[in-house]
């Protein structure tokens, strides 16, 4: 396709507001906010051109125009903004740093680049009002979700978007040829998004037909790489806050907590058997005595409880979960379903008109219609009903409930999203009213679409089997749901479904280890997947796993700040970091976790293929074992292990039996990882020195952020970040704090640095004071390690 560049096109002065009359060729118009520019095309339509951030705004409309289609997938913070008008002899349009969309007198669209004006691709002639059409040439569409045997791949050529048990699917796509584009029409179709796309072959080429239903918004989004358009994509929709600290640690759920006793042991064993833990989530149990699955339709049960305790699990909850947070350091969270149980509620709630007429899907993915819970559930998207649930949480997060589990909310398309926003408001007005500090609003989700991870609200991938398919899976789900705008993605480690084994539950937690989310959850006729369950050699890698997860939490939680602060992903596909390597590009079990390639044993025979882009590798998790041995000796002193530490990458597949206890893990040389001594929950986190680890062959850099852990002062500044350098020619890390800390009992005041370097060997600095500047040399170290 030839290019064309922009500097053929004219580029008058921005447009702020200009009035001009509208003819066949179009001209601009001055409405309520910014300009839009209008070009009439053939069969009496019209498009219309407008820019809302650095995306540019794709619109059929009527004669006038019309305002842009509100979504909860666009981010209220991100702004219409005035666009520079470019234009040609036979081109008009609008343009921002990004890159510009022009549409010419036959209804053809082209898209082009920021940095040189090339174009991208463009359109055929619009001919219908629910239907656009772009060639793609060459390269894949990514980003559009998928269910669980669709994360064998990151390409999603077909999407009809939709929220289901197991499968999220979004009207997204980044394409390889340099864009990305997000539709937006005017009402989802119960739990169905009527913005749908296909790659499809047309001769000798390739296009994307996207089809619609009623009025359509198009987001355009110019990028040249995936990086840079899942970034673009994450500043429409709303980058993601950072969660409470707790989050990062550990959390035990299953469905089946028998009664307080047998809560207050579970805590006990855990705390007794040194398996770090933050977190325990229940089911049904903890609020009513029964489920409602055979309850008939619009009917519920006079006994039944929708927002209560069960006396059998919680006779004293203020008590108790005061109890378990303050002397156990244990939150509790407890499931929602967006549907009412008691009789009395659901005929209040008919008679407000705030019940939607569908159905909870049966089934996973795809589901079964019409489902369950039909004529009970909440129709979040009416304000009043946000109101009144908020109000109804009052009474439970006074007593201490932590966050909320939300199961089923396939019952819209945006239920999910109007649902968190009712929880989210529901701990403002707590925080108010207890006059403390606005605390972060977390909760965990059985479904999502773009731009839910704005509100704190994270996903977990669905009622998964417990089976070596479903775990092999579970790498490739989490990055394609990343991509299509779930940026924290848990799972149910262990599977949920059926009974788990020993080997498969640990291999699951080796996975869940280097996910934003960490928790593990079983139905109520298996056994919990509790760690002293399944025989020693389970527990004490069960033990181990969970040690390293906390270790990495000061790793995680400044990657989480990172973006935030930046919209650099966190977790990211190797195809991201490794564009000119093609031989990852559609890798789905390895995955990036910052600076750290993860590829864990997905296989019952415990062997795995390893896919390592070229280059000099360490082995991260065999460089931690030999570090403990380190610790015996004096600062100084190298330590070489029996084990090659250094690899170098091929590019080519190496097949590898991997014994349980090890977690293949890799980072390159240059990479600085702060981590934490072993704790037993986040709260213990800064207790002990700083453990940095610093792997030699190139300068590197990284940035840890502390702060209170649970406020949302971190918004408006209040952090400790601090800079660390690694100056490889002078072997020496720096670290320099940028921002003072207050919140000193949170934070790290001493620090030791562990340098790996590319013979293998590890050294160990004397404990040091982490005051705002520092720095540390290995002296002559290539002398010492050779």
């Amino acid at each position: 396709m030839p290019t064309m560049p922009l500097a053929h096109l004219r580029w008058p002065l921005a447009v702020f507001g200009l009035l001009s009359p509208l003819g066949v060729c179009g001209g601009t118009l001055r409405g309520e906010g910014p300009v839009q520019v209008v070009v009439d095309i053939p069969h009496h339509r019209r498009v219309q051109l407008s820019c809302r951030g650095t995306a540019l705004r794709l619109q059929l409309v009527p004669a006038g125009g019309r305002t842009p289609l509100v979504s909860p997938m666009l981010a209220p913070s991100v702004e219409d903004v005035p666009c520079s008008k470019v234009e040609t002899s036979t081109e008009q349009g609008v343009s921002t740093s990004a890159g510009s969309v022009t549409v010419d007198i036959y209804g053809v669209v082209r898209i082009y680049s920021g940095s040189g004006g090339a174009r991208i691709t463009n359109s055929t002639p619009i001919v219908s009002d629910s239907e656009m059409v772009f060639y793609q040439p060459r390269g894949r569409l990514l980003g559009g979700g998928s269910d669980s045997p669709g994360g064998m791949s990151l390409s999603t050529p077909s999407v009809s978007p939709i929220v289901g048990n197991t499968a999220c699917y979004a009207p997204y796509y980044y394409s390889e040829m340099g864009y990305g584009v997000l539709s937006v029409v005017e009402r989802a179709d119960y739990n169905k998004y009527p913005a749908s796309y296909e790659l499809t072959s047309y001769g000798d080429s390739q296009r994307v037909n996207w089809l619609f239903t009623g009025m359509w918004d198009m987001y355009i989004m110019p990028a040249a790489s995936l990086r840079e358009g899942t970034r673009a994509y994450y500043e429409l929709t709303g980058r993601p806050p950072v969660p409470p600290r707790y989050t990062f640690g550990f959390m035990a759920s299953r469905w089946g907590w028998k009664d307080r006793t047998y809560i207050e042991n579970v805590i006990q064993k855990f705390r007794d058997g040194k398996y770090p833990i933050d977190a325990i989530i229940m089911d049904f149990e903890w609020f009513t005595n029964e489920t409602d699955y055979g309850y008939a339709p619009s009917e519920g049960k006079s006994y039944y409880k929708d927002f209560g305790f069960n006396p059998v699990t919680f006779p004293e909850p203020a008590y108790q979960l005061a109890e378990y947070a303050f002397n156990s350091n244990i939150r509790v969270a407890g499931i929602r379903k967006p549907r009412m149980g008691n009789s009395a509620v659901i005929e209040e709630l008919e008679d407000k008109k705030w019940l939607l007429p569908h159905c909870e899907p049966a089934g996973r993915y795809p589901p079964v219609y019409p489902g369950y819970s039909c004529g009970r559930n909440v129709d979040f998207s009416i304000p009043e009903a946000r109101d009144w649930y908020a109000k109804e949480l009052q009474p439970l997060l006074n007593a201490g409930m932590s966050f909320w589990w939300n199961d089923e909310g396939e019952t819209d398309y945006f239920t999910n999203h109007w649902w968190n926003v009712a929880q989210k408001k529901a701990l403002e007005t707590w925080s108010n009213n207890m006059a403390l500090p606005q605390h972060r609003f977390f909760s965990l989700n059985r479904a999502f679409t773009p731009g839910l991870s704005r509100l704190g609200a994270t996903v977990w991938t669905g009622d998964v089997t417990a089976s070596w398919d479903w775990l092999l899976h579970t790498p490739g789900t989490m990055l394609n749901w990343v991509l299509a705008g779930a940026p924290y993605v848990s799972c149910d480690s262990g599977g949920f479904i059926d009974p788990t084994s020993a080997e498969l539950l640990i291999r699951w937690l080796q996975v869940a280890c280097f996910m934003p989310v960490m928790r593990v959850h079983s139905e109520i006729n298996v056994d919990p997947h509790w760690p002293w369950l399944w025989g020693p050699v389970a527990a004490d890698a069960y033990r181990k796993i969970l040690n390293l997860r906390y270790r990495l939490l000061p790793y995680h939680y400044s990657l989480a700040h990172a973006q935030y602060d930046t919209g650099e992903m966190w977790i990211r596909p190797l195809l991201m970091d490794f564009p000119n390597s093609p031989e990852v590009h559609n890798v789905t079990t390895h995955w990036m976790d910052g600076s750290i390639l993860v590829a864990p044993v997905l296989r019952e025979d415990s062997t795995h293929d390893l896919h390592l882009p070229p280059g000099l590798w360490y082995r991260l998790d065999k460089a931690l074992m030999l570090a403990e041995e380190v610790k015996t000796v004096a600062p100084g002193v190298p330590v070489q292990g029996h084990d090659p530490l250094v690899t170098q990458g091929s590019g080519t597949r190496v097949t590898s039996k991997v014994p349980m206890k090890e977690v293949p893990c890799f980072v390159r040389p240059g990479t600085i990882l702060p981590l934490s001594p072993v704790v037993q929950h986040s709260g213990e986190i800064g207790q002990g020195p700083l453990q940095v680890y610093v792997f030699g062959g190139s300068d590197g850099h990284f940035t840890l952020v502390e702060d209170d852990g649970w406020s949302t002062k971190y918004q408006q500044g209040d952090i400790r970040s601090t800079n660390f350098k690694w100056a490889d020619h002078d072997q020496t890390l720096s670290w320099t704090s940028m921002i003072p800390f207050e919140y000193t009992e949170h934070g790290f005041s001493q620090l030791s640095v562990y340098f790996v370097n590319i013979y293998g060997h590890i050294t160990q600095s004397p404990i040091l004071a982490f005051s705002n500047e520092g720095s540390f040399t290995f002296q002559a170290a290539n002398e010492v390690f050779k």
